[in-house]
């Protein structure tokens, strides 16, 4: 009896610990698909910049969560810019689904969000829970120069 007991107590300890794992795994996962969005997105963005001559050409902004790629445009022609590069960019969003829109310093999930565009340059602001390769947890920026910490 006492060995039954030690048994179910040690498949009850095992059983937490690959839940509590599994809740990290999940973290890395969706920090994992943060990444490839913003590589997509910075591809397309290169594409447009080189067609049509300046990350401007490319994207309305507008406020609000789950509205960083022109899901509100009122210019079109800016919108079907970037869309003929990838597809369906419209439906980007944060895999958290969560309901603010991220900015400087953001300290916990937030939709991706277009903070600056100019025929330059570009700023998107993106949430790391866990982190995933060389980035870590915390508020990160993609420019047209790469992924950066954004303090």
């Amino acid at each position: 009896m006492v060995e039954l007991l030690v048994v179910i107590a040690i498949i009850g300890l095992l059983s937490s610990l690959a839940v509590v794992s599994l809740g990290s795994i999940r973290q890395k996962g969706r920090d994992t698909k943060r990444i490839s969005d913003m590589d997509a997105v910075r591809s397309a963005f290169e594409a447009v910049n080189s067609e049509y001559g300046g990350y401007d050409k490319v994207v309305c902004t507008s406020t609000g969560a789950g509205k960083m790629f022109y899901t509100e445009c009122a210019n079109a022609a800016a919108a079907n810019k970037l869309n003929e590069f990838l597809k369906g960019i419209g439906s980007i969003k944060d895999p958290s689904t969560p309901t603010a829109a991220c900015a400087t310093g953001c300290t916990a999930t937030c939709e991706y969000n277009i903070n600056a565009v100019s025929a330059t340059a570009y700023t998107i602001y993106f949430y790391m829970e866990k982190g995933a390769g060389t980035y870590g947890a915390g508020c990160y920026k993609m420019t047209e120069n790469g992924i950066v910490s954004a303090p």
